[in-house]
């Protein structure tokens, strides 16, 4: 699941490091409409796979020879040296062999991409600054989270975040699937990074500390985990980006291709204006926009207008012809054969100034809408 963090307006890509790697379980990206300015792009993968691997010492000599020497016959570690001896023509020769060692999970795990590229301090800054924040904001304990840079601690491209305790606490997915979620999290960062969360005004100081923060201290940035990040760390230059993300709105799609994009293709599948209208008023208050159009249930017999796949619910947008009896009757045999087949069935009328109702009486499939 893929969210556009853009700003002006209301409004899970794989990625692979040498040592590190993530599969996304889902991937669903948004772009905004021409009036906002995208700033950042959110990628929720629930579940995902990852991958850290261990390429060797890094002060090795090659930095292209990875791994490190395993004496296979005894189990154990050899040094570079043991290799260098190994004579495959020799039987009393230890035997060894060059591996890269790895650990595989599967985390929930959100990755945060600026548009623009980002100086490194702003990006190393930017780590525990929303780390901490998500972690005040949903009472998390600070095992539960973590955060690396990628590619690597030397290229910050991308911020991964991911839920290290097992099961996870599920509020990455709330990142981008709550529009205000991100904003939240923006305003609690700068008040952990000594920020009047409202005007920005520099507060110079954590509430009951002796001495005034300059760039980092260890009420806001620093702390013993991110040590070699320490000089990088400078309040101050994450500023700006925060005051940005406090205004800005998380707009998402439920595919892999952009919000804009995805709407698209819904809006030529449609088969009517009404159709058209109900996808226009869930863009028009930033709900979720359906997975599918105009697809067959074989089971029932049956082409619901859209679908929510995941969530496995059957949207009509009935118009008036529903109002006669026959029409009635097979909507109801419809939704009976649809229910006992796993779904939930929500039928939408013409009479548009009910829509509001019903999707706020479904929040969990649409969201909250933005009056």
């Amino acid at each position: 699941m893929t969210a556009d963090v853009a700003t002006g307006g209301q409004g899970d890509r794989a990625t692979e490091r040498p040592g590190h790697s993530f599969g996304c379980a889902q991937d669903r990206p948004v772009t905004p409409s021409a009036s906002h300015r995208v700033i950042m792009r959110l990628t929720y993968g629930d579940a995902a796979t990852l991958w850290r691997i261990n390429l060797g010492w890094r002060r090795r000599k090659n930095e292209e020879e990875y791994g490190f020497i395993l004496d296979v016959e005894n189990g154990y570690w050899a040094t570079n040296k043991d290799a260098a001896e190994t004579d495959p023509e020799d039987p009393l020769s230890v035997r060894t062999e060059r591996v890269i060692p790895f650990v595989e999970d599967r985390r929930n795990c959100l990755l945060l991409e600026p548009i623009e590229r980002l100086a490194p301090e702003v990006m190393a800054s930017l780590q525990p600054a929303l780390k901490n924040a998500i972690q005040v904001h949903y009472q998390l304990e600070d095992n539960e989270l973590a955060a690396e840079p990628l590619p690597d601690s030397d290229q910050r491209h991308i911020l991964l975040l991911y839920e290290s305790a097992e099961g996870g606490a599920g509020v990455l997915r709330q990142l981008v699937e709550d529009p205000e979620a991100l904003s939240a999290i923006a305003r609690e960062a700068l008040t952990l990074c000594h920020f009047d969360p409202d005007t920005g005004a520099d507060l110079h100081r954590a509430p009951g500390a002796k001495e005034d923060c300059e760039a980092a201290c260890y009420d806001c940035l620093m702390s013993y985990i991110n040590q070699p990040d320490h000089a990088l760390l400078d309040r101050h230059a994450i500023r700006d980006i925060l005051l940005a993300l406090r205004e800005a709105t998380v707009r998402t799609s439920p595919t892999g291709e952009s919000r804009a994009e995805h709407l698209r293709r819904l809006q030529v599948l449609c088969e009517s204006d009404l159709e058209r209208a109900w996808l226009a008023f869930l863009e028009e208050h930033n709900l979720r926009l359906p997975d599918a159009a105009q697809v067959i249930v074989d089971a029932c017999q049956t082409r619901p207008d859209f679908l929510y796949t995941e969530a496995r619910v059957a949207i009509y947008i009935d118009g008036p012809d529903h109002d006669q009896p026959d029409v009635k009757t097979r909507d109801v045999q419809i939704t009976d054969c649809l229910m006992d087949a796993g779904y939930t069935v929500i039928r939408f009328s013409y009479r548009q100034e009910t829509w509001t109702g019903i999707c706020t009486q479904h929040g969990y499939v649409f969201g909250n809408p933005q009056l």
